[in-house]
């Protein structure tokens, strides 16, 4: 009875098998598509495009590389007190770079916070010592608050500081502040510097 039992089974058995090896096949080919998935949103996700909150101001778009998202260009960013005049808000931020990696790091960084990024104007300059080239790699970006970004540029070269990188943001109160808004973007600036000792007169 028991070898009949088997004779009788063994066809069942064998098209159960042949549906579990499909059904194991095909979970394969699904998990395998899932993975590539996977490894491509992480691809994705180490680009970075910052869209303007305020492009009405002259906000512009700003599209970052793989650079930027490298832990080994991750470097310490500070930030200064925020300050309010006519219902516009200023704040400053800092970062010691060396190398265009870590001035594109600090940006992607700073412009990921959902606080700065809803900000009217992100204005910044930088300048750094490029060692490999023996050259001063030196930039500025109004992004809409003409002129600002060319006197933050000048309050670096002024202030003797080197290898830095430095932001201020703007959250525009709909009351127009004149040229006054220009002493507050370099106020905050420098202020911020000279508490970090990142200027010659911090230093000296």
């Amino acid at each position: 009875w028991v070898e009949r039992l088997r004779e009788s089974l063994e066809p069942a058995l064998a098209v159960d098998t042949a549906q579990q090896e499909e059904l194991d096949a095909g979970y394969a080919a699904a998990l395998q598509v899932a993975e590539g998935d996977a490894v491509a949103a992480a691809e994705r996700s180490k680009n970075f495009t910052f869209l303007p909150a305020n492009p009405q101001y002259g906000q512009r778009r700003r599209t970052f590389d793989e650079s930027s998202f490298q832990a080994a260009n991750a470097v310490e960013i500070k930030r200064g007190e925020p300050f309010t005049d006519r219902k516009s808000t200023f704040q400053a931020f800092a970062a010691k770079v060396s190398h265009q990696g870590q001035v594109n790091w600090v940006l992607r960084s700073l412009l990921e916070d959902r606080k700065i990024a809803v900000a009217t104007h992100n204005i910044f300059a930088y300048r750094f010592r490029d060692e490999v080239r023996g050259i001063q790699v030196a930039d500025n970006e109004d992004d809409g608050e003409d002129g600002a970004g060319s006197k933050l540029a000048e309050l670096l070269q002024l202030s003797d500081s080197e290898d830095v990188l430095v932001m201020v943001s703007r959250w525009y109160g709909g009351i127009h502040l004149g040229s006054d808004r220009f002493k507050h973007i370099c106020r905050a600036a420098a202020a911020l510097l000279d508490e970090a000792g990142w200027t010659g007169r911090s230093q000296g």
